[in-house]
């Protein structure tokens, strides 16, 4: 592969990069942690181009040069069985590294880098909702709408465990106009939070209120019970807290040694939250938190068999335990119509350049189990769901074997609106 060259000059960055640059170089201790970060990462680490095949960056001048050239750039369509990086996040892609080291993550953990780096996100996400990017929702090679990428779409959607039928096309799969130019999406942020045909999640049990189903189109990331109100923090080992998840709000005391139940969700997934079970929102609470600290745990700190590191290519993926307590995220809290289920939590977290977390119900609302109440917008997402304590749970078998590791389960995520545990 080609290794593109970083520009050597500040000219032409956009306003909001050019001041992360003149922020960084008007701080010495942020040019000495810099510096430090840099020489965590391993040599080794450092001779092979990104996944967009640009050479990786080794100060923070060619870091601001990658996420500017980020900020610019509408994410093309790379299969994700021919890439090792987070597709669709380029500046995820510029940092990763980064947020692999311990001073990396202190770095990204700071308020004022953390508000220049949220201020870029946004202009990146005005980009990402304009028409200007329907450039990529071509039908070419290269494009979200080709065909190799629409079977990826497609194979992703029908492989669900719990899907209830397969479609034989994406058209069929997805709320769209292939007459259309860019099959009458409106922009890529159209495309990504792209809707389903109705009745292709139909809700599992939908009279049955003790029967709670999966709020998203994901893959169980783990499981726990008797989580405390308040925990101690720790980098490695993560633990769970509710006072944390919920920016300390006084319902976090309702679910005191209770259950968490984290999910996961790729690029290629449906990116729309639904109701779990039926209710009314009690709730609504948006969060602004961190978009790239990561626990240096699960970086190059983490060793093999061998002693040799092995670093979160995907980051943060291996932190999800942490960013739902630090990240960006959407808080909801339904009380149940049925009381055995009491009140149960939803919590949207946004990862990386994925930090969209948009709420579509309101405090006082009544929702129906399998509602739409939200939406992820630019990439890949992450999810807890909280009950109280004394609920009697059995989750599905899915959950358990997800958790297990078996890989004939991992390779494929559990369909939206199917059962996913119930109240026994």
């Amino acid at each position: 592969m080609e290794v593109k060259a970083l520009p050597v000059s500040a000219t032409g960055f956009a306003p909001v990069v050019q001041n992360l640059l003149l922020k960084i170089e008007s701080d010495p201790e942020l040019i000495f942690l810099f510096e430090k970060a840099f020489r965590e990462i391993p040599a080794e680490f450092q001779d092979a181009p990104d996944g967009f095949g640009f050479k990786r960056v080794r100060d923070h001048v060619e870091l601001v040069h990658a996420i500017d050239r980020g900020l610019k750039t509408v994410p093309s369509w790379l299969s994700i069985a021919h890439s090792d990086c987070v597709i669709g996040c380029p500046i995820n892609e510029a940092l990763i590294w980064l947020m692999n080291t311990r001073t990396g993550s202190q770095i990204l953990s700071r308020s004022d880098m953390n508000s220049m780096l949220g201020d870029i996100l946004k202009e990146w996400g005005t980009l990402l909702s304009s028409g200007q990017s329907t450039h990529v929702l071509r039908n070419e090679d290269g494009g979200w709408l080709s065909r190799v990428a629409r079977e990826e779409l497609l194979r992703a959607v029908n492989t669900a465990h719990n899907a209830p039928f397969q479609v034989s096309s994406f058209e069929e799969a997805f709320v769209c106009d292939p007459s259309r130019p860019a099959y009458g999406f409106k922009s890529w942020d159209d495309f990504f939070t792209r809707v389903f045909r109705p009745g292709l999640r139909p809700v599992a049990l939908p009279e049955d209120d003790s029967v709670i189903v999966n709020p998203c189109e994901s893959l169980p990331f783990a499981l726990a019970t008797g989580v405390r109100t308040r925990q101690q923090f720790r980098l490695k080992g993560t633990t769970y807290s509710f006072e944390a998840m919920l920016n300390d709000d006084t319902m976090a005391t309702r679910f005191a040694g209770g259950t968490v139940l984290q999910g996961w969700l790729s690029l290629l997934n449906y990116h729309r939250w639904h109701a779990p079970v039926a209710g009314t929102v009690v709730k609504s609470i948006h969060v602004d938190g961190t978009y790239f600290a990561a626990d240096p745990a699960y970086g190059f700190e983490l060793m093999d068999a061998d002693g040799q590191p092995t670093p979160d290519r995907q980051a943060p993926d291996a932190s999800q335990k942490l960013i739902s307590s630090i990240a960006t995220r959407e808080v909801i809290i339904i009380e149940a119509d049925d009381g055995r289920i009491g009140h149960v939590g939803f919590v949207a977290i946004g990862m990386a350049d994925v930090s969209g977390c948009v709420a579509t119900v309101c405090e006082g609302e009544h929702v129906s189990k399998g509602q739409e109440i939200g939406s992820f917008h630019y990439g890949g997402s992450s999810y807890c769901l909280l009950f109280q304590k004394d609920v009697s749970l059995r989750f599905s078998p899915l959950v358990e074997a997800a958790l297990q590791g078996q890989a004939e389960i991992m390779e494929k995520c559990i369909a939206l609106n199917s059962e996913i545990a119930r109240v026994i």
